[in-house]
C-alpha cells in the first residue's frame, strides 16, 4: 500500500515543475538550447559593458544575476525532487520521499517569491513521507 499524501505531493510537484519549465525553459528551448544560453551570456556581457560606459552602478545587474541564479536553483530542485518523489512512491520508500520534501523545502527557501506554491508541496511531501513510513511499518508487522 502507498501513501495518498505522497501521491498528492508528487502530482503537485510534477504540475508545478512542468509549469516552471514551460514558463522559464520554453524560451531557451524555442531559441535552440545552447545557442540561447550563449546569447544570454552575450547579452549580460554587453549589458555590463554598457553600464560601465555610462557609469551606472552595477549593483542592479548583480541583483538580477542573483535572482536568475536562485530561480534556476529553484527550478532544478523542484524538478529533481519530483523525480526522487516518484521513484520513492514507486518503491514505497519513506526516506526518499522525505529527501524529496527536503529538496522542495530548499527550493522554496532559495526563491521565496513562490512561497505560496512551494510550501504546500513541501508540507504535503513531509506528511506523505511520514505516512509511507507508518504504512511500511504496519505492513512489516502484519
Amino acid at each position: 500500500m502507498r501513501s495518498k499524501a505522497l501521491l498528492v505531493s508528487n502530482i503537485l510537484a510534477t504540475v508545478y515543475s512542468a509549469c516552471l519549465l514551460f514558463i522559464f525553459g520554453g524560451a531557451v528551448i524555442q531559441a535552440g538550447g545552447t545557442s540561447a544560453l550563449y546569447a544570454i551570456g552575450e547579452y549580460f556581457r554587453s549589458a555590463f559593458e554598457l553600464l560601465d560606459l555610462v557609469g551606472i552602478s552595477l549593483s542592479l545587474l548583480t541583483v538580477l544575476y542573483v535572482f536568475f541564479v536562485l530561480l534556476c536553483i529553484h527550478v532544478a530542485l523542484f524538478v529533481f525532487g519530483g523525480l526522487i518523489g516518484w521513484i520513492s512512491y514507486a518503491g514505497k520508500r519513506s526516506g526518499g520521499a522525505k529527501f524529496a520534501a527536503v529538496l522542495y523545502l530548499l527550493g522554496t527557501i532559495c526563491f521565496p517569491l513562490y512561497l505560496y506554491f512551494g510550501l504546500p508541496i513541501t508540507i504535503v511531501g513531509f506528511i506523505g513521507g511520514g505516512k509511507q513510513k507508518e504504512i511500511n511499518k504496519a505492513a512489516k508487522e502484519a
